[in-house]
């Protein structure tokens, strides 16, 4: 099978995440997109400190969200507490040798992709889908270039653009509106929101 994977720290998830998982699965024709979500937060970034929330209830509200329409993985729950991408995907291709993985980059992590662990041998040697962030569909494949430090984009990265529904929202957007007591139904969904309410996350 083709999977793609989302992956990230859904704290919480909303539907920006489903756009990107749902449009990369309709146009490059995956079987299924798990939503991988992060053991360990920051995992690429380890100096960064931020309380979050627990990866329990982070994978519940992923669940929540996913409605069975998407895959939510414990992969790394299981088999990856560090989080680090290339750990997860080499253990990927060990689990599941039959089938054919894709990481899927947002646009807004260009900047700092020299910074993840082993990010030469994820360009090298996985299969890369990039999704845009911003609208700047023409100089989306130089700024690839740019930080992949390429000269051509070789046929395992996926560079989408055009004819996409792009989104800014971020989980950020979503923890600042509940601590202003602002709706955010549109953003994550009821099942979510009344999750979040219950909890009382994201007050502090």
């Amino acid at each position: 099978m083709k999977i793609a994977i989302l992956g990230g720290a859904f704290d919480p998830i909303h539907i920006g995440h489903y756009l990107v998982a749902q449009q990369v699965k309709e146009r490059l024709h995956m079987d299924e997109v798990w939503l991988m979500v992060c053991y360990s937060y920051f995992p690429e970034f380890p100096d960064k400190l931020e309380r979050i929330t627990s990866y329990e209830e982070r994978f519940k509200m992923a669940t929540l969200f996913s409605k069975n329409t998407l895959t939510v993985s414990n992969f790394e729950e299981k088999f990856n507490k560090r989080s680090r991408t290339i750990d997860t995907l080499r253990l990927l291709r060990t689990h599941y040798p039959h089938d054919e993985f894709y990481w899927i980059i947002g646009s807004d992590a260009l900047p700092t992709f020299n910074l993840w662990n082993h990010w030469e041998e994820l360009v090298h040697d996985h299969n890369l889908i990039i999704f845009p962030r911003d609208t700047d569909f023409k100089t989306l494949e130089m700024r690839v270039k740019d930080s992949f430090n390429l000269k051509t984009i070789p046929k395992n990265i996926t560079i989408l653009d055009g004819n996409l529904i792009v989104s800014t929202i971020s989980s950020t957007h979503v923890r600042e509106r509940v601590k202003k007591e602002q709706p955010i139904t549109p953003l994550v969904g009821e099942v979510v929101q009344r999750y979040i309410e219950d909890k009382k996350l994201y007050l502090r």
